[in-house]
């Protein structure tokens, strides 16, 4: 009966369901796998907000699994950026020769893998629900098999992708070896016994799950596979490891090294910093990285890259701001990314490209994805009164409130430096003449719905966070916190 209640095994099943419906009529429109998909995953998405078809809170399988208000937070992130993924892939789907339908249905298995991960509180579940995300985004980045570039993708991800389970693996067993126990809550008992002696096997464990889990989230200088991958990758896909696979790689960072875990007082100099120092080279590295690059989704893969330094600067701090920081950051940065890469797609599919000279003149062929990529691009570059700024305001306040000012000075600078790649943009697309052979770009009805539902968002966030903040509160509410 508890299986039935998971959201995890609902929307599984559903994924299920619809594998063996496409097999039996295969004759079925991609439009119409598209909009099965999505309602599936809008149901389990109301559902997880109503108590009573779910698991209460609390824990569950012997100790592997917690459903708790932060859980449930970031599973309602997995299934909203799962929405908008589908409903970007039914506008791609139409440039695949072959297996459309499948192509709709895979992101579900990456997403029941993202909301496990979310409940994750043994490194066990952590291990299998990775395996599981990954496994599919292997799939996934490669799916466009007669393209070179996809395939080339697909190799890079799954060797870098061995290669971080590697460390994973090693981290899980030099910490069972330590302390005897792969479940948080021991970890952390075994922390509180020996007191502020801390075992080296354990430091040990310690920095390669975390060097593991950088991969994930494409922190330097575990980063080199993401620019490839994201210009490989089809557009929705890319967009899906910009946003469901990097807000994944941060709920597992929460647990382990704010909430549970390694959340020991004693550790939190060591954690604090091995992460300031991922999160100074990551964002450096990431924002200049992207001020030459001449190909849009290698510019975001690049951009993607400096966000993660900012989330991983207010995750250094190890206090509560700094947690608020971090989910705030990753709201604003979902709705940004997804509405960037929704136009994107649609102008890639009309253009045929994705170099930046394809977006001169958009302003006038396509005045609405010209306005939701401005809006998009000056929210990520932290420009009032988008939301952006105040999800970078929230980052450096948690910064300042720790005075790790050298800290500071490196994510000011960079967000600098992300100003003139993402208004480089703009000014392509507003001041630019289009070529001659440049078409118009149109949306369609649903398109324009789901452009205007981000782009309002990011202008609405901007003026009042009150909610997301209230939101925020809630989730981390009743949540220990060292």
């Amino acid at each position: 009966m508890k299986l039935l209640l998971m959201p995890e095994f609902q929307l599984l099943l559903w994924a299920v369901l619809l594998l063996i419906f496409e097999a039996y009529r295969p004759q079925t429109s991609a439009k119409v796998i598209a909009r099965l998909a999505i309602f599936g995953a809008a149901l389990v998405f109301a559902g997880l907000f109503c108590p009573k078809l779910n698991l209460d809170a609390g824990y569950s399988w012997e100790g592997l699994y917690k459903l708790d208000s932060l859980a449930v937070f970031f599973k309602g992130f997995f299934l909203l950026t799962l929405i908008v993924v589908l409903w970007m892939s039914g506008e791609f789907v139409e440039e695949l020769p072959l297996a459309r339908n499948e192509f709709l249905i895979l992101p579900l298995f990456p997403t029941v893998g993202m909301m496990l991960l979310a409940s994750a509180v043994d490194f066990m579940t952590v291990f299998v629900a990775i395996e599981l995300v990954t496994i599919s985004f292997y799939i996934l980045v490669a799916y466009q098999r007669n393209n070179a570039a996809s395939l080339e993708a697909g190799a890079k991800y799954l060797v870098i992708g061995a290669l971080s389970t590697g460390f994973l693996v090693y981290g899980i067993a030099f910490l069972y070896g330590s302390v005897g126990s792969t479940a948080f809550s021991d970890i952390l008992g075994a922390l509180a016994v020996s007191g502020k002696s801390i075992n080296p096997g354990l430091l040990f464990a310690m920095v390669l799950i975390v060097t593991g889990l950088a991969f994930k989230v494409s922190a330097v200088p575990f980063h080199v596979w993401a620019p490839d991958v994201y210009q490989g990758a089809p557009t929705p896909v890319t967009a899906f490891l910009a946003v469901g696979s990097k807000a994944a790689g941060f709920a597992v960072l929460l647990r382990i090294l704010d909430l549970d875990g390694f959340s020991h007082a004693a550790l939190v100099p060591y954690s604090s910093s091995l992460l300031v120092v991922l999160a100074g080279a990551t964002v450096v590295l990431g924002n200049f990285a992207a001020l030459p690059q001449r190909n849009i989704k290698r510019l975001l893969a690049y951009s993607s890259i400096g966000h993660a330094g900012f989330m991983l600067m207010a995750l250094s701090c190890h206090t509560v701001r700094g947690v608020e920081a971090v989910l705030i950051y990753l709201v604003i940065y979902m709705l940004a990314a997804l509405l960037a890469f929704f136009v994107i797609t649609l102008v890639s599919r009309q253009v045929g490209g994705d170099e930046l000279s394809n977006y001169s003149g958009l302003s006038q062929r396509s005045p609405l994805a010209a306005f939701a990529l401005l809006v998009a691009f000056v929210s990520m570059a932290g420009i009032p009164p988008l939301a952006g700024f105040l999800g970078k305001l929230a980052v450096f306040a948690a910064v300042w409130e720790t005075r790790r000012y050298f800290l500071l000075a490196l994510g000011i600078i960079s967000a600098a430096a992300g100003l003139y790649y993402y208004l480089g943009v703009v000014r392509s697309m507003y001041w630019n003449e289009p070529t001659r052979e440049a078409p118009a770009v149109e949306l369609s009805f649903s398109s324009q719905i789901l452009v205007w539902f981000l782009t309002l968002a990011l202008i609405i966030l901007g003026f009042s966070q009150i909610p997301l903040v209230v939101i925020i509160r809630q989730a981390l509410g009743g949540l220990r916190h060292g």
